[in-house]
């Protein structure tokens, strides 16, 4: 049971409202009962509130109801608090009492991709993504239509935009005057080397016809060179080196392979 006293929301009020907001959902479908929920929960599509991660038990159940709108909106809240515990370790204990609630809804996630299309694929990948552990993957944008990272090169620490988009695919140094210079053109994988979830989220991108998404993975988890030192090294792989917390999600939601 959740002992709502202990927990508090993103203005900061007691969890209660949180959890009476929950039980009433349970009773009956009610669209204004979810924006006041999603406005208790969310911040600009984070959760760093400790009623956030409690209500995970209750979004499942809402997830397994019959009525199919309902059903989106706590797959859907419940995947953006999912998201955020790459960068929010202060409430773990609410997550791990909560593992067999991310198995079911990563098994209803995958239900629901198979009938996603346009920028719903993107989104409704992460959210699997995230249920299963890989939060990390599950939060950082996929829009290959133009998208940009930065990191700092494993050799010589130069920092580096990388560009996957329709401007190109490459890493460069970005000069305040002068825009990308030393550009070096990226090495995308080939998909039938990819393995584990890098396979399974370019192979769903494939199964669900968008080819932007698809290629732009095969790019993203290749290999990227810098123009400072001339060296090249796993792009994905050290990008999400670099960006991952002191306490890997693994200690809380465990990665498996339930994606693949």
């Amino acid at each position: 049971m959740i002992d709502w006293t202990a927990v508090r929301d993103v203005r900061g009020d007691s969890g209660v409202i949180v959890g009476e907001l929950l039980d009433r959902l349970e009773r009956e479908p009610d669209a204004a009962l979810w924006e006041e929920l999603d406005s208790r929960l969310i911040v600009e599509a984070e959760c760093f509130c400790s009623a956030g991660f409690a209500a995970l038990p209750a979004l499942g159940r809402l997830a397994q109801s019959g009525d199919t709108e309902q059903r989106d909106r706590a797959l859907d809240l419940a995947a953006l608090i999912t998201r955020t515990l790459h960068r929010h370790h202060e409430d773990d204990r609410l997550v791990r009492a909560a593992a067999p609630t991310l198995v079911a809804l990563h098994r209803l996630a995958r239900k629901r991709i198979a009938s996603a299309a346009g920028p719903a694929t993107v989104r409704q990948l992460q959210d699997i993504l995230a249920f299963a552990g890989y939060t990390f993957w599950a939060a950082i944008s996929l829009d290959f239509t133009d998208e940009h990272y930065h990191l700092d090169c494993p050799h010589c620490s130069t920092r580096l935009a990388i560009v996957i988009g329709d401007y190109g695919h490459y890493s460069a140094i970005r000069d305040h005057h002068d825009g990308d210079i030393l550009r070096v053109p990226l090495r995308p994988a080939n998909p039938a080397q990819l393995s584990g979830i890098s396979r399974w989220m370019h192979d769903t991108a494939v199964a669900a016809g968008d080819m932007i998404l698809a290629d732009g993975l095969t790019h993203l988890f290749g290999r990227a060179g810098c123009g400072a030192c001339g060296s090249t090294f796993d792009l994905a792989g050290w990008f999400e080196a670099e960006n991952s917390p002191t306490q890997p999600v693994d200690a809380v939601v465990p990665r498996t392979d339930r994606s693949s």
